[in-house]
């Protein structure tokens, strides 16, 4: 059963709905000022043009995104402690929604003839309807996302305004119970170091493996408030060997930071394309905060990888058959007991490991109470975020780290910014996960064996392979048991080899590199394709 939201929560939803109407302008005034728009039969794209035009002059806070409009609305969200979490959100307009705003924002009119006089009726359905089709031809201003705190833009400069911003798309709908101190322009190293050191402050109990995996935990709080204006950041991944270690705490704390409350959270679906239509609502909705919560053993597949990656994305959308292009500004987490990362997820998430060292971690006792020391004064762990990124600017961006391909952007501004104060490398978790990944070890596995029974360089088809790879001696045993045994795995299909199998895995895995080595293909559609193992050209050639 769900916690009740309080009095309070309540008040504050309201004050956030308000906010959301009235912020870029509001859509209500006197209705003695609205603008008339006169219904006439077969004019409808005149009045379906006039009716945009009110929206637009009105100032109401109406959006196109992902080939819908949409407003700011705040709704109550589970979150992982089973209670409901207050998250500004983004929510697609329905023909009712869109014909009520219409009504707050112009007068419409028909002639009545009987009367010899124009009187007031409703927004026209069929208006509303063509007002809500037109994809490609809206006028309104687009949207990339929603925040309820100050972040920077681009160019270092502070997003504090409430309302749209047109520089970066966003709407900032500010939550009162944040109190934010001034933020220096351009903040010293010692600024930026006691910034740091109050960051530090509700994880000093957090039980990190060591400080690769303390740098992660900053690096989600750095990367979830500045992440609205990032193209692209990688996952944070959360990992204990046992319950009760803190992974969902620590993301429900940086969750406090940027949304005042703790993290919303969704189950990875039991295939990839459920999972796939979950990111995409969440992500269509413009949460902040992405929590894949109690993952079980392995998190990768490609929707995650490409939300991660990708600074526009196309995702299906539960309930919508199409699959629209949606601008990603969520800061992914994903918390699990032995998260495991495999294929390319290992290169698309930093990873931070918990280890309590008792056999019940759950009964273990923070001396002092971190969300409670965060949720008193947020706004002063959000300024030191900011503090954080504008003062490692202000120092001339200088070149602490090397480059990470895809999330050059995040590199720049909170990876190398932690290193700059002093902190360890988060990528460097990347050499980890890595070196975790069951694929990448199939992969080390088949190369190892292909180079002692068969012929580098040579091109062989799946059949040859799996031939080579069952033969047996006089005595009835394998001749090449290494290599039966990891094609077994891959592609086992009884006590045989599939050779359709054995083909979709050597095609997955072709061209990445492992010890030097990689599989290489060429294509063949009369003879199916052939592989040979090679040595990976030296970088630079």
């Amino acid at each position: 059963m769900t916690a009740p939201i309080d009095l309070d929560q309540a008040r504050r939803a309201k004050r956030l709905r308000d906010a959301g109407a009235q912020g870029a302008g509001g859509a209500s005034g006197s209705s003695g000022l609205l603008p008339v728009i006169k219904v006439v039969a077969s004019e409808l794209p005149r009045v379906v043009d006039e009716a945009e035009d009110a929206l637009i002059e009105s100032g109401a806070a109406v959006f196109a995104r992902a080939g819908a409009l949409v407003r700011p609305v705040v709704e109550p969200t589970p979150t992982a402690n089973g209670g409901l979490a207050l998250v500004a959100k983004l929510k697609s307009l329905t023909a009712d929604s869109l014909a009520d705003i219409l009504a707050q924002v112009a007068k419409f009119q028909r002639f009545d003839g009987r009367a010899q006089r124009w009187v007031n009726i409703d927004p026209p359905d069929k208006a509303v309807a063509i007002l809500l089709s037109r994809e490609g031809r809206w006028r309104l201003p687009p949207i990339s996302g929603i925040t309820t705190i100050p972040t920077l833009r681009p160019d270092g400069s502070l997003l504090d305004e409430p309302g749209y911003d047109p520089a970066t798309r966003l709407f900032l709908m500010p939550d009162e119970a944040v109190v934010m101190p001034a933020i220096p322009e351009r903040p010293s190293r010692a600024e930026a170091q006691a910034a740091l050191a109050l960051l530090l402050g509700p994880l000093q109990e957090f039980p990190f493996v060591g400080p690769v995996d303390r740098a992660v935990a900053l690096s989600g709080i750095l990367t979830a408030v500045l992440r609205p204006t990032l193209p692209s950041a990688p996952c944070h991944g959360i990992r204990a060997s046992s319950a009760g270690t803190g992974k969902s705490y620590l993301v429900d704390l940086i969750a406090a930071i940027v949304t005042g409350r703790p993290c919303a959270v969704m189950a990875v679906g039991r295939t990839e394309e459920e999972t796939e239509k979950r990111l995409g609502a969440l992500l269509l909705s413009g949460t902040p905060l992405i929590s894949l919560d109690n993952v079980n053993g392995e998190l990768g597949g490609d929707a995650l990888c490409q939300v991660t990656e990708r600074p526009v994305v196309r995702v299906r959308i539960l309930g919508r058959s199409e699959v629209p292009e949606i601008e990603c500004r969520a800061a992914v987490f994903a918390t699990g007991n032995n998260l495991t990362l495999i294929g390319d997820m290992t290169r698309r998430a930093v990873l931070c490991r918990l280890d309590a060292g008792v056999e019940r971690p759950e009964q273990r006792e923070f001396a002092s109470n971190p969300m409670q020391a965060v949720m008193a004064d947020r706004g002063a762990y959000v300024a030191a975020a900011l503090t954080i990124a504008r003062a490692y600017r202000a120092a001339g961006a200088p070149r602490v780290c090397g480059p990470i391909g895809s999330y050059g952007a995040w590199s720049d501004t909170v990876r190398s910014a932690l290193v700059w104060l002093g902190e360890a490398d988060p990528v460097a978790s990347m050499d980890i996960a890595r070196g975790e990944d069951p694929e990448r070890a199939a992969l080390s596995e088949l190369i190892t064996a292909w180079g002692e029974h068969l012929i580098e360089g040579a091109y062989y088809a799946t059949g040859d392979i799996a031939a080579a790879a069952q033969e047996t001696g006089t005595d009835g045993h394998p001749l090449r048991p290494s290599l039966r045994e990891v094609l077994m795995r891959q592609a086992g299909k009884g006590s045989a080899i599939s050779t359709r199998s054995l083909g979709r895995w050597l095609t997955g895995v072709r061209g990445r590199v492992v010890a030097g080595m990689r599989i290489e293909m060429v294509a063949d559609e009369k003879r199916g394709n052939r592989y040979a193992l090679c040595k990976a050209p030296e970088e630079g050639r």
